[in-house]
């Protein structure tokens, strides 16, 4: 029998239960609001995990790598979103993965990119799904939901490009910030809101936006409602680490949100 002086170290020691409790809670919830629920796999890297996450049932998976998507599908994971800004010097490798059967969905927020994955596409006569990225709380990368030139000029670049113009993707970093109850309901609603209008602006273009995918463990956890939104994504959920513990998730305000812990 192993035990703890056994181990060296560093070593990941993880209560399977703990765990197990996290991932059913959360699917739960997204089950209740009426989601898709698509895990990002980079906070376990693991394929047990992952299995557990799917058998909860999650639909497919987010990475943040390109060499996460090559471990998943060898592994038996084809519906995989990519959810960096891609840049023209891997679409080779997304190429790659898509020609051995992986459903790939890859992201971008500019008309310089979305024009050189057209071309490329083009070039290898492979309509991409390219996913566009939204800023909806000034906090990173993306389009702000409500700049409609940048918006549509970036979607059509992809569609009248011959690319398959999958949906929005949005991502509330700001949530990490916040320590009240309160304060976490307003970012999910300003998450959910913003990819919504988002991808009502898109339709009422004439241009497909098919999902409209949101997410982070605070604001899926906080959000009161998700209408217009067919998927959430959060990771950090499966074990609660430490940053969640430190901030709002572990504060006596928040007990509503208290982790169980790995």
């Amino acid at each position: 029998m192993t035990t703890i002086s056994d181990l060296d170290t560093p070593a990941a020691l993880i209560d399977t239960q703990r765990m197990q409790h996290n991932i059913d809670r959360m699917q739960q919830r997204m089950n209740a609001l009426g989601v898709r629920f698509r895990p990002h796999v980079k906070t376990s890297k693991c394929l047990s995990v992952v299995q557990a996450q799917l058998a909860a049932g999650a639909c497919g998976i987010t990475v943040s790598t390109l060499k996460e998507a090559e471990q998943f599908f060898a592994s038996g994971i084809s519906d995989i979103l990519y959810a960096v800004g891609i840049v023209p010097g891997k679409l080779g490798q997304v190429m790659s993965l898509r020609r051995r059967g992986c459903d790939l969905k890859i992201v971008t927020d500019n008309v310089a990119a979305a024009q050189a994955i057209a071309g490329f596409g083009k070039e290898q006569r492979e309509a991409l799904e390219v996913w566009i990225e939204l800023d909806v709380d000034g906090h990173r990368s993306g389009i702000p939901p409500d700049d409609g030139e940048k918006l549509l000029a970036v979607a059509r670049a992809l569609h009248d490009g011959g690319m398959q113009l999958g949906g929005v993707m949005a991502h509330a970093g700001s949530s990490y910030e916040c320590d009240e109850p309160s304060a976490l309901r307003k970012v999910a609603e300003q998450e959910r809101a913003g990819a919504v209008r988002a991808a009502e602006r898109l339709r009422r273009a004439g241009l497909p936006c098919a999902a409209v995918s949101v997410g982070s463990t605070p604001t899926a956890l906080s959000a009161d409602h998700l209408e217009g939104v067919t998927e959430v994504r959060a990771g950090v959920y499966v074990f609660f680490d430490l940053v969640m513990h430190t901030w709002a998730f572990a504060r006596p305000t928040t007990s509503r949100y208290r982790c169980s812990r790995a």
